[in-house]
């Protein structure tokens, strides 16, 4: 996928509560907002979790379900409704994005769905069989790294690798919910870029989004924010997730954020040039300059505008012969004297 501007994820997850109904509503709303994608989670439950699992701390405070089983349950679409928002997504001219937790559910979103991009989820890093189906794809990889010190990166990043797949792009990511502001650590970015010679982005927990807006600034290629239509919704992430009447100013943000950074060559527009021309200096002659005289360095200064010579070219003009008589507090031009 060939992109220019920060490719935009609005990340639903489970924020759908299980229902189809909910799930279209949230990409109908999503549409109008100008982000690029909008993200979904499929899983079987049986496939994911072992009968000694547990819930995080954070998704007790928000589910009575007694097991971390029967909750995913309540919060997972069928595959069937994911092919039908597959197509409502292509409908509403937004890219559909799924994470897989188990090896058929990555199967299906790939063979069945098409999904054009892999978005790794950032539990699922160590998980070597999928992350081996995944590496033989010739498909776009968005890698999350919440939890992950630079040795597991590292492996994980290896075997993407191993078949010769070098579109990755890792997205920084913190996997609390919310995220604290003073735990995002942003500067990570920057290590990542330099460690693995990779695109970064980065994949947001925190309540708001100034947090979004900074990794942009950080130079993020992918943003992936979680969405719900309320945060009083029940459910474990509604809480840190952005409500969807508020994406629409975040991407505005986002875009205007990429106009001020712009590029990494310098460029000026016609105002700053007509502001250089008034406030840079040029040579000016400091007396009268006779015709046909060598012109010395006492006869210079430097004053505005700077339409002339640069006072960095003196070395041009001291030396050289007056070709007419220059009069003080007048510019020194190229016409003026002999080369």
């Amino acid at each position: 996928m060939k992109r220019k501007d920060v490719f935009i994820i609005a990340e639903v997850g489970p924020n759908h509560n299980g229902s189809l109904k909910l799930a279209k509503k949230i990409i109908s709303l999503v549409a109008k907002t100008g982000v690029d994608a909008v993200k979904f989670q499929l899983a079987n439950p049986e496939n994911v979790y072992s009968l000694d699992s547990f819930k995080a701390n954070y998704q007790k405070k928000f589910d009575n379900s007694k097991t971390i089983i029967e909750m995913s349950k309540k919060l997972q679409l069928s595959n069937s409704q994911h092919t039908i928002l597959s197509k409502y997504c292509k409908k509403k001219r937004l890219i559909y994005l799924c994470s897989a937790f188990d090896l058929d559910s990555l199967y299906f979103i790939d063979k069945k769905l098409n999904v054009p991009l892999f978005k790794i989820p950032s539990g699922e890093i160590n998980s070597l069989d999928m992350l081996e189906y995944i590496a033989k794809s010739k498909k776009e990889i968005f890698l999350s790294t919440g939890m992950s010190n630079f040795e597991e990166i590292k492996n994980s990043t290896n075997i993407l690798r191993r078949h010769g797949n070098k579109k990755i792009t890792l997205l920084h990511c913190v996997s609390s919910y919310p995220a604290i502001h003073s735990s995002l650590n942003l500067n990570v970015m920057d290590a990542l870029r330099e460690k693995f010679k990779f695109d970064v982005g980065y994949s947001d927990h925190s309540l708001g989004f100034e947090a979004c807006l900074a990794a942009v600034a950080k130079g993020a290629k992918v943003i992936e924010k979680h969405v719900t239509i309320s945060n009083n919704f029940t459910g474990p992430d509604h809480k840190s997730s952005l409500k969807i009447s508020e994406l629409k100013k975040l991407v505005q943000k986002i875009r205007l954020y990429e106009k001020i950074l712009g590029q990494k060559k310098k460029l000026f527009s016609n105002d700053e040039i007509n502001v250089k021309n008034v406030a840079r200096k040029s040579i000016v002659a400091k007396k009268m300059i006779k015709k046909d005289t060598k012109i010395k360095k006492s006869d210079l200064c430097f004053k505005r505008p700077g339409i002339g010579y640069s006072p960095m070219e003196i070395n041009k003009i001291v030396g050289k012969t007056a070709l007419k008589n220059i009069k003080p507090n007048r510019l020194i031009l190229k016409k003026y004297i002999k080369n």
